[in-house]
């Protein structure tokens, strides 16, 4: 185990599987405490947290709709009075309704930005009034927040792109205060939501250079560095871990 992120409290929301998960094991191995927080997922969630500490690491999971308002602000809130500090926050949960726009109700567009944009809002808000200098502030987008490559994907490209120039907002808005806030834009990851055997896995395949799906843990690298010290004046930035299909 490593130390980079040692004696530092993490809050990782939608971290019972995939990238969350991923993001939470590594954290846990550089020595941060990780408060996970899952919503349909509760085997799942305690499973990792459970991986964690018989491992010798620290981390517990916490249930939170994101769909209701105020929900990820409390929880993370309590994670944060229990530990007595917060110094890095992941917002990493997110859905999507593959639905084309003329046909989506009120309540698939409404659910996708409550989870994918006013939950991460409300916790970056929450960041700023409770982090102490030297904090970091993770958005795990999608490289969809910068195109709308076929059709259905209309929600999910908008809140993606939402969230991606909300969290350039706030590194302006907190650097001042010693905040750093950064996005992290997954191409084609091997993941529940987008599986490497998928019916459109072939085609995602053909469009990175590098001719592969990559794996949670090539996100997870990307989210200790810049959770860590080493990131230290790295803010308002975007990294796409897509594998070349950006290029």
């Amino acid at each position: 185990m490593g130390a980079r992120l040692s004696g530092k409290v993490a809050f990782v929301t939608g971290g019972s599987r995939g990238i969350g998960a991923a993001i939470c094991q590594a954290f846990a191995d550089e020595g941060a405490t990780v408060v996970l927080t899952y919503g349909g997922s509760k085997d799942k969630a305690e499973a990792v947290a459970a991986a964690i500490n018989a491992k010798g690491g620290k981390a517990e999971a916490v249930g939170c709709d994101a769909r209701k308002q105020g929900e990820t602000a409390r929880v993370m809130s309590a994670a944060a009075e229990k530990h007595g500090r917060l110094d890095i926050l992941v917002n990493n949960a997110g859905i999507a309704r593959e639905v084309t726009l003329r046909k989506m109700s009120d309540e698939d567009w409404n659910d996708v930005m409550a989870v994918n944009v006013t939950a991460p809002f409300e916790a970056i808000r929450l960041a700023a009034n409770i982090m102490e200098p030297g904090g970091s502030i993770i958005t795990v987008g999608s490289i969809l927040g910068d195109r709308a490559p076929s059709p259905g994907l209309g929600s999910y490209c908008a809140s993606k792109a939402a969230v991606q120039l909300l969290t350039k907002a706030a590194a302006r808005e907190l650097g001042r205060k010693g905040l750093r806030a950064n996005v992290i834009q997954p191409g084609p990851i091997d993941t529940d939501m987008n599986p490497a055997d998928g019916e459109t896995a072939d085609l995602q395949r053909m469009m990175v250079p590098l001719g592969r799906y990559g794996k949670a843990d090539e996100i997870a690298s990307v989210a200790v560095f810049l959770a860590s010290d080493e990131a230290s004046f790295v803010t308002g930035t975007t990294i796409d871990v897509a594998g070349g299909l950006t290029a």
